[in-house]
């Protein structure tokens, strides 16, 4: 097997059999797989999947709970074909607008030092978005991006540039994850610790200590719509600030993230007074936004579908979910 797209679908299934159909619509690949990973939709929205069933090259997996995007995708992992050279993480709200899967698969065929990929994502409108991101870091956040470029332009490329040609980048952001299998297990693969959040920051940091590269190509394209399963509130905000500090504990030293828990502290705290929203933020934060308050833990498990749904049961050994 020549690539493995995997999906995950929350509450949004009208986006996930768009993107299945511009899957559809626009790969020549030979040999490549898609597995749909239902994160513990209602009942009716995972209902909806069940025509992508009657398709030979589709399987459907369904969690009862959310396991997140790590959690998720490391599900949708055990439901592929093993021989698979190649993985494609793909946002369920993002559309291809050409044959991404063969011209990404060809790029990584012939640049064996590359880890991971994307292409170049445009929004709604065909306006350029951002398909990389940098490494979270206190000096970072301190002084902001812009204060960054001047003093490390090469780990801070300004993410508002039109790229021409194939450029190394220090995150390939995760609505579009095109991974090579070798470098993602040799690395250990996604960390489910991460529920929302700096998942791929974390990869991407995890294979670069490896040399493996992460790359931009700019002429390929997919569209993101945004917003297929989350939606920006309290909780989700929480949700960010508990993977940023994780990724901090993960990879920096002690100071470091007392100092990002007071920078961030006082940032939010200064709004307070305007909103009770910021107010409980910042207690959260003070408190070292304490990941047993993660939605994680918030959650049932999901009502059993009325639609029987078969999988392959789990071909590669992981880590428990």
């Amino acid at each position: 097997m020549k690539l493995s797209v995997i999906i995950l679908n929350y509450n949004s299934s009208g986006y996930t059999l768009d993107c299945i159909a511009s899957i559809r619509k626009q790969t020549q690949l030979a040999d490549y797989e898609i597995v749909v990973v239902d994160n513990g939709s209602h009942p009716g929205d995972f209902d909806r999947l069940y025509s992508l069933t009657q398709q030979p090259f589709v399987k459907v997996v369904r969690s009862r709970v959310n396991l997140g995007f790590a959690g998720g995708h490391l599900l949708g992992l055990q439901a592929i074909d093993p021989s698979s050279a190649y993985y494609f993480f793909l946002n369920n709200d993002c559309q291809l607008l050409d044959d991404v899967c063969s011209r990404l698969y060809g790029f990584m065929e012939e640049n064996r030092s590359v880890g991971v990929c994307t292409g170049q994502a445009v929004n709604r409108t065909d306006e350029h978005e951002p398909s990389f991101n940098h490494f979270p870091t206190l000096s970072g956040k301190l002084l902001g991006r812009g204060v960054m470029q001047w003093f490390k332009p090469a780990d801070y490329l300004s993410r508002r540039r039109t790229f021409e040609k194939p450029t190394e980048v220090p995150v390939i952001t995760g609505s579009a994850l095109f991974v090579r299998a070798a470098a993602f297990w040799q690395v250990g693969g996604f960390d489910p610790a991460f529920f929302l959040y700096c998942e791929e920051e974390d990869l991407c940091w995890r294979m670069r200590e490896r040399s493996w590269k992460a790359m931009l190509i700019p002429d390929v394209r997919f569209r993101h719509l945004g917003g297929g399963s989350t939606r920006r509130n309290l909780q989700i905000e929480k949700e960010y600030y508990i993977s940023l500090f994780y990724y901090f504990r993960k990879n920096e030293n002690v100071f470091k993230q007392l100092l990002l828990q007071l920078f961030y502290t006082v940032k939010v705290g200064r709004k307070a007074v305007k909103s009770n929203h910021f107010a409980q933020l910042a207690w959260f934060i003070l408190r070292g936004a304490p990941g047993r308050e993660s939605l994680r833990y918030r959650q049932g498990l999901a009502v059993l579908s009325n639609q029987l749904i078969e999988h392959h049961q789990p071909t590669r050994s992981l880590l428990p979910l």
